[in-house]
């Protein structure tokens, strides 16, 4: 019997999963033979992980298994990301750190000013990530950025410096941070050339220092030793999941995965960003078919108060003040859950503004523009209108079966405003059930095709909008 244990030490939960893969080779799919949940233990993560491994053993064949785990019990990794023009190098490396698991905590283009200096002082970020110019273009810009971070003392103790740009300036960037004493680690060009984008190399570098910064934390040094191998981040291994599902199983289609937590909304999609469509005239680089973004202020509890924000204007005024009630429940008891009808019409109104507001933000707009030609229509970011399904992933998402996406878009992009975010207009709702991709993700590594199958036969379809 081929066993395996997957867990996720997440910052308000541990949880994990006992899954038994079963079936012929090519048709191979994993069962769940026990779940285990607990308050995550902060002060040494290691101990909860323990219990939710020793819940799921006793349910298992014995011996020894297999132990796969994801970790963002310290928020993930704080990236801020600095370029030079915000619609090419700027926005690359945004992308570039959201795609490898990290939060970005600020982002900065040109040249650095001293109110950029102290604001990534206060922020205090884990990574600085250097980009600017192709290969062989602009070195002024990254040149004076080096010259004023590395001088920055209130950095050197804790941000490890990823340089990933103009790969002529690297000798000189990497020898100049050396000596300031910072940890600096090379990288490819994210934008070597105009319309070319190369994040992989960077990721990579990312990914280095996450597995070398959170391991150090409370414990993940035991838990490593348990398992015998790092853990992921938990964005990232939710991303591998999503690009295996493009690799493996096209014909589920292009698709947006939308993951709610307390704290952020997280918003994955798999589409081709198709350009050249008539009156229609594009600003910027081409957008990745795989995204990622996170919002840190869309939540359901810990965020909950400027979740209320962004539901206010499609609610009623006594809606409004129910709301703002309930809101203050949760500033008192994050933990609380919704058990009124009351209650529950809060959270649904709160879901609906996080995945309204996550995706407007992720999507990209059309700006109504009249030339001598006519309508035409200015495109920035990415065209979500061909995607057919949409997840719904997290505590909130995966429990609620009445909760119905299309309700909060109905209408959306259907206007004739000057401005249009280009976000789904007709998709089927799947809800997984479970919460188990978080968990499959951490399986994609080894068993990814089984790990595919998985994850879209634990997925239960809610509602259609079209």
């Amino acid at each position: 019997m081929s066993c395996v244990l997957t867990v996720d030490v997440g910052s308000t939960f541990t949880k994990g999963a006992l899954l038994k893969l079963e079936g012929p080779e090519g048709q191979a799919a994993f069962r769940v033979l026990s779940r285990a949940s607990t308050p995550t233990t902060l002060d040494h993560l290691a101990r909860g992980f323990h219990e939710v491994c020793e819940r799921l053993k006793a349910a298992g064949p014995g011996g020894d298994l297999p132990v796969y785990f994801s970790s963002s019990a310290k928020g993930g990794l704080a990236i801020a990301a600095l370029g030079i023009v915000p619609e090419l190098t700027l926005k690359t490396a945004r992308l570039t750190a959201l795609s490898a698991g990290g939060r970005v905590t600020s982002v900065h283009a040109y040249k650095l000013s001293s109110r950029d200096v102290q604001e990534l002082e206060s922020r205090q970020p884990d990574i600085l990530l250097l980009a600017g110019g192709t290969d062989g273009g602009n070195e002024t810009c990254v040149r004076h950025n080096a010259r004023v971070l590395s001088a920055c003392e209130g950095l050197r103790e804790r941000a490890t410096v990823v340089y990933a740009g103009n790969q002529v300036l690297t000798e000189e960037v990497v020898d100049l941070f050396t000596r300031a004493g910072f940890d600096v680690r090379p990288a490819p060009n994210i934008l070597p050339e105009m319309d070319c984008v190369s994040p992989e190399g960077a990721r990579e570098r990312i990914r280095e220092v996450f597995l070398q910064r959170i391991v150090k934390g409370k414990g993940l040094d035991e838990i490593v030793a348990l398992a015998g191998r790092p853990p992921n981040p938990t964005p990232y291994a939710v991303l591998q999941l999503v690009e295996a599902i493009s690799r493996r199983a096209p014909e589920f289609g292009e698709f947006l995965l939308v993951d709610m937590g307390g704290a952020t909304t997280d918003v994955y999609s798999c589409c081709q960003d198709e350009r050249g469509a008539e009156r229609v005239v594009c600003r910027g680089l081409p957008e990745p078919r795989i995204k990622r973004t996170v919002e840190g202020d869309l939540g359901m509890r810990v965020s909950a108060a400027s979740a209320a924000q962004a539901a206010e204007p499609d609610l009623e005024p006594e809606q409004v003040r129910a709301l703002a009630g309930h809101v203050q429940g949760l500033l008192r008891d994050p933990g609380l859950v919704a058990s009124t009808p009351a209650q529950r019409d809060c959270d649904r109104w709160l879901a609906g503004a996080c995945l309204k507001q996550a995706l407007f933000r992720h999507a990209g707009t059309h700006r109504r523009v009249f030339t001598a030609a006519g309508e035409t229509f200015v495109q920035t970011g990415k065209d979500l209108r061909a995607v057919t399904r949409v997840i719904g992933s997290g505590g909130y998402l995966s429990q609620d079966s009445g909760f119905e996406p299309g309700r909060t878009l109905q209408g959306v992009g259907q206007d004739q405003a000057e401005i249009m975010p280009l976000v789904p207009l007709r998709f089927e709702y799947l809800r997984d059930e479970g919460y188990l991709l978080p968990l499959l993700g951490n399986l994609v590594c080894d068993y990814e095709e089984p790990a595919v199958r998985t994850a879209l036969s634990c997925l239960v379809a809610t509602s259609t909008l079209s």
